[in-house]
């Protein structure tokens, strides 16, 4: 059978296991959680995507980039967020902050009655998705407590709320056979019950 995946001797095993206890979030947890079985099982990519519920892409993905550019690689920003702009982040703030206005006037109290001046201000035709999109990004949610503005229909976002677009829950790992300190790590990494 073919040897697991070598990983690059960045660190020793006591900084390995210590970068991986020291995860910020549980995303970083899983990836360095990958590094550390891949090199003290030794585990093939295959079983370590069993063990963390990930695809076998992403372990391979993760043990090289770990490989090529250590430790701080795992670290870095995916592709997400905004890849196209219609306006600055100047120009959305202000225009947030009249549509805000318009809001606890109560002169528009859903996303669609804001809809015409986005549409003004974009120079383009967008959605009232992307009017949703635009206050969650300046953190805008609703007009005064008893107005419903800019709340979404359940029909328009599959029954989520405004406060629910865009939120990922927590993933609960499996229980590991690990070693006493890792496994008191992975439960301080775990969601709370």
């Amino acid at each position: 059978m073919k040897m697991p995946a070598q990983i690059h001797p960045w660190l020793s095993d006591d900084d390995l296991a210590k970068w991986v206890r020291e995860a910020p979030s549980q995303d970083a947890y899983k990836k360095r959680l990958a590094i550390w079985l891949t090199r003290r099982g030794p585990f093939h990519a295959h079983r370590v995507s069993d063990l963390l519920q990930v695809s076998k892409q992403a372990v391979w993905l993760w043990i090289k980039q770990y490989n090529q550019g250590g430790p701080d690689s795992l670290d870095r920003k995916g592709r997400g967020g905004r890849r196209r702009a219609y306006l600055s982040l100047d120009q959305e703030r202000a225009l947030v902050e009249r549509l805000q206005s318009q809001v606890s006037r109560g002169q528009a109290k859903k996303a669609k009655e804001l809809l015409p001046e986005v549409l003004e201000a974009v120079g383009q035709n967008v959605s009232v998705a992307y009017v949703y999109r635009l206050m969650q990004r300046h953190e805008r949610r609703r007009g005064p407590a008893a107005s419903s503005a800019l709340v979404p229909h359940k029909a328009v976002h599959g029954g989520t709320g405004l406060d629910d677009v865009g939120s990922s829950a927590p993933v609960n790992l499996p229980h590991l056979d690990l070693p006493h300190a890792e496994q008191a790590s992975m439960q301080d990494h775990s969601p709370a019950e």
